[in-house]
C-alpha cells in the first residue's frame, strides 16, 4: 500500500508544470497523423440505432432497444460536426479535454426487447452498437449496464505525462453525461461495486487477442440502469459464452511512450470493491416557464446543443453573480449510499 501511494504522489509531483518549466510531453504534435477518434471492432455485428425524435411528446422508457439507443444518444452520441477548411471533426454530448475523448462506451443487455443478450460496444460515429460478446438466454428480468472504459493513447498523444489526469477528468465527464441523459429519459443510474479485473473480463478489455495491434483500453466504471427511482432489481453479472471483432489501431504519431503513465495506471488499479451508489441528478430549475415542453424534452435539446467554448468576451457574455452561482448549484453532482 505504502508503494502504491508513493507511486501516485510521485506522478502527481512529476506531472506538475512549473513556473521553470512545463510537464514532459511531446516535442511536436503531428495534426496530420493524430489518434482515431473512433475505435471499431472489425468483425463485430453492426446494430443501427434509431436517433431520438424530437415531438413534444414525453419520452417514455422502457427496457427496450429505443431507451438505450436515447441514453447513448445523449451521453456519449455526437452533437455536432465542425469544418474548417479541408479539416473536420466531429464535437460530442460529454465533454472531452482537448476533443480527443479516451473514453469508451458498452452496453451489457439482457432480455432487452430489440437486442440480443450481450456485450455490445457503441460507435458513436454510426450512432450503432457492435456486438462483441453473447451469452445464453434466461428467464432473469431485463436488465441494462454500461461499461466505461479508456484508451490512454489518445490524451497522451497530445498531453505526454500529464495525460492521465485528463482521462480521469474525461471518466468523470462521461458518467456525469450519461446522468443527465437518464434524468432527461426517466431513468435512473447505480455505480455498481466492481474491480478493474471484473471489469474487464465482463468488457471484454482483458483479450489480449482482440487488442494484439490495437491500442488497449483501461477499465473504469460499471453502471445499471432502472425505470424508477431508486427501484433497482437485483444484479447478475453474466457469462459470456462467445466473442467476437478485434479492436482497430487507432495510430497517432509521432509514438512516445510515458512508462510513468503505466505506473501510475498500475498503482491506481480497483482492487476491491468499493460501496455501491446511487447517482442522483437533481434537476435544474433554469427551464423558462413560457416553455410549453417537457422538461425533459427541453434538457434533451440542450444536451444536443453542446458545444466547445474556446473564447469568452466579458462585454458580449456578461451574467449576474446570482444566476452564476445558481447554475452551479443546479449542476453539483448529488449521491446517495446504497445501505
Amino acid at each position: 500500500m505504502k508503494e502504491t501511494i508513493n507511486t501516485i504522489r510521485r506522478y502527481h509531483e512529476q506531472t506538475k508544470h512549473r513556473l521553470d518549466a512545463y510537464a514532459k510531453g511531446p516535442e511536436f504534435l503531428d495534426w496530420e497523423h493524430q489518434p482515431d477518434p473512433f475505435r471499431r471492432f472489425d468483425g463485430a455485428p453492426l446494430i443501427e440505432l434509431p436517433l431520438l425524435v424530437s415531438d413534444g411528446k414525453k419520452f417514455i422508457p422502457e427496457f427496450n432497444l429505443t431507451s438505450v439507443a436515447a441514453l447513448l444518444e445523449l451521453s456519449l452520441g455526437l452533437s455536432s460536426w465542425k469544418q474548417f477548411g479541408p479539416d473536420r471533426w466531429a464535437l460530442r454530448c460529454n465533454p472531452s479535454s482537448g476533443n480527443l475523448h479516451p473514453a469508451e462506451g458498452y452496453v451489457i443487455s439482457t432480455n432487452i426487447n430489440g437486442l440480443e443478450n450481450g456485450v455490445y460496444h457503441y460507435a458513436p460515429h454510426e450512432h450503432a452498437l457492435e456486438q462483441r460478446g453473447t451469452y445464453m438466454a434466461s428467464d432473469q428480468k431485463p436488465q441494462v449496464l454500461i461499461g466505461l472504459s479508456s484508451i490512454l493513447w489518445r490524451e497522451a498523444w497530445k498531453y505526454g505525462e500529464r495525460a492521465f489526469r485528463y482521462v480521469q477528468l474525461d471518466v468523470g465527464h462521461a458518467i456525469g453525461a450519461f446522468r443527465y441523459a437518464a434524468k432527461a429519459l426517466g431513468l435512473q443510474i447505480k455505480l455498481l461495486s466492481l474491480d478493474d479485473t471484473s471489469i474487464s473480463q465482463l468488457l471484454g478489455l482483458n483479450r489480449a487477442a482482440d487488442f494484439a495491434q490495437a491500442d488497449p483500453e483501461h477499465p473504469d466504471v460499471i453502471f445499471q440502469i432502472d425505470l424508477q427511482k431508486h427501484d433497482f432489481s437485483s444484479l447478475q453479472l453474466p457469462q459470456i459464452s462467445h466473442w467476437q471483432g478485434s479492436a482497430n489501431s487507432l495510430g497517432g504519431l509521432p509514438k512516445y511512450h510515458w512508462d510513468i503513465i503505466d505506473q501510475v495506471a498500475s498503482a491506481t488499479t480497483c482492487r476491491y470493491p468499493q460501496q455501491t451508489e446511487i447517482l442522483v441528478n437533481t434537476f435544474p430549475t433554469m427551464i423558462s416557464s413560457k416553455d410549453s415542453l417537457s422538461d425533459e424534452m427541453v434538457l434533451s435539446r440542450l444536451i444536443k446543443q453542446r458545444r466547445s467554448a474556446q473564447a469568452f468576451s466579458g462585454k458580449d457574455s456578461e451574467i449576474n453573480i446570482t444566476d452564476f452561482y445558481h447554475i452551479l448549484d443546479s449542476l453539483l453532482p448529488r449521491s446517495q449510499q446504497v445501505p
